[in-house]
This record gives structure tokens, C-alpha cells and sequence, in this order.
């Protein structure tokens, strides 16, 4: 048996995820180009994917998540521990004066799994926050830490790497990552060691001193322990 990987398989999984994420109806073409991909082997991936009620096509012909894929999330959420265990920690354990958030690297990109703002004793995240680039977010350049340069140079565009590769290098150095944005907004990030391409997140934090910023990394570290 080869212990290669399955390529077919794992260009459906992409095809799958992108289509997702685009959150609205996207044509072969348009995805194969995003994909880097033969627009032939897209439709035909989608149209297999379609035959188990993953994807459908609207008036058009561009595709859109099928009514499968309703199941394959709950699914997904209810085979996840990393999820059950954060959400019943954060939401008991999580500070309320400033955003906290929980998040997984997918390939160049953040997914929230937790985002609690200011006040909020709920959550949000699956439902309203959209993927974004993991360079904008303090969360995904704590993951982005993880990689090599050379695969830091693969993944992100030449200018996103040098705008970023001092607060990687901080992140290497010191195991967290402080971010100070032109706003004077903090923003503080740490790995969960236990869990794969997972991060906590402190945000929206103002005018603190010093001392005040060692008790929110300390805050942070602790609260990353609860989840490891």
C-alpha cells in the first residue's frame, strides 16, 4: 500500500473548504483560479462532492454548501473536545473587560472558535467572524511562529513576511507575542501547547504600564494552561 497522500482527496477537502468560506455562490473557474487549480478538476470534484449533498449548484451553475454539509459541522463541533472543553473554560474563566479570543491556523488563515468581546458573557465566532489572514491577527502570527522561515516564505507574500517577521521573531524568543499597533492598542497572543495550530488571544487592551502589561501575559499564560 503506498503511504503516499491522496491527492484527489485532499484537493477535495480544499475545494470543500474554500467554497465554504467564500460564503456565497462561486463558479468552477473562479475557485480553480484561487486554488491554483484545472477548473475541469474542480467541477468534477464539486459535482462528487454534490452527489452526497456537500455542494449544489444554483440557476447559474455556481456552487454553493449543500444541506450536507449542516451535518458534517455538527459533526465536526460535537467530535471536537478542543471545542467543548474551550468554550466551557473561556466562558467561565475568560476576563470581560477587553476581547478574548481562540483561534486555529488554516493554511495562511485564522478561524475563531471563541471571540468574546468587551462585556459579553456570551461568545461569538463560528456564526460572525469571517476567516482572515493570519497576519493581521495576533493570534495567527503566535502560530505563524511555529513554521520555518522557508515555510513562512512559502505561504505569505514577501512584503506580508517582512512586515511581520519582527513580532514572529519575538514570538520565537519569548514563547508569546506582544503586539503594540499604531492605535497604542495591545494585543497579546500565546500557543495552547496541547492542541495543534491553536492560540489564546488578549485584545483591545489600552494604556497600560509595564507592570500592567506582565499581569495580562501572566493572566494570558494562565488561562492557556486551563485549556492544555
Amino acid at each position: 500500500m503506498s503511504s503516499q497522500p491522496n491527492q484527489s482527496l485532499i484537493d477535495g477537502i480544499r475545494c470543500l473548504q474554500y467554497l465554504v468560506a467564500s460564503g456565497r455562490a462561486i463558479g468552477c473557474r473562479e475557485l480553480a483560479r484561487d486554488l491554483g487549480m484545472n477548473a475541469s478538476r474542480v467541477n468534477r470534484l464539486l459535482m462528487t462532492m454534490s452527489s452526497i449533498g456537500l455542494t449544489r449548484q444554483d440557476e447559474k451553475r455556481r456552487y454553493l454548501p449543500g444541506s450536507g454539509i449542516h451535518a458534517l459541522a455538527a459533526q465536526a463541533m460535537r467530535g471536537s473536545s478542543l471545542f467543548r472543553k474551550s468554550l466551557d473554560i473561556l466562558t467561565e474563566h475568560a476576563p470581560h473587560d477587553h476581547v478574548v479570543a481562540l483561534g486555529v491556523l488554516w493554511e495562511n488563515k485564522v478561524v475563531y472558535l471563541y471571540h468574546a468581546k468587551p462585556g459579553q458573557h456570551d461568545y461569538q465566532a463560528l456564526v460572525d467572524y469571517q476567516i482572515q489572514p493570519a497576519v493581521f491577527s495576533v493570534l495567527g502570527l503566535a502560530l505563524l511562529a511555529d513554521f520555518t522561515d522557508s515555510h513562512l516564505a512559502e505561504i505569505l507574500e514577501p512584503d506580508e513576511l517582512a512586515s511581520v517577521a519582527h513580532l514572529i521573531a519575538q514570538c520565537r524568543e519569548q514563547g508569546s507575542l506582544v503586539w503594540r499597533r499604531d492605535n497604542g492598542e495591545y494585543s497579546l497572543a500565546v500557543k495552547i501547547q496541547a492542541a495543534d495550530r491553536t492560540a489564546l488571544a488578549f485584545s483591545g487592551l489600552f494604556n497600560l504600564n509595564e507592570r500592567q502589561m506582565e499581569e495580562k501575559r501572566a493572566e494570558l499564560l494562565a488561562l492557556a494552561r486551563l485549556l492544555a
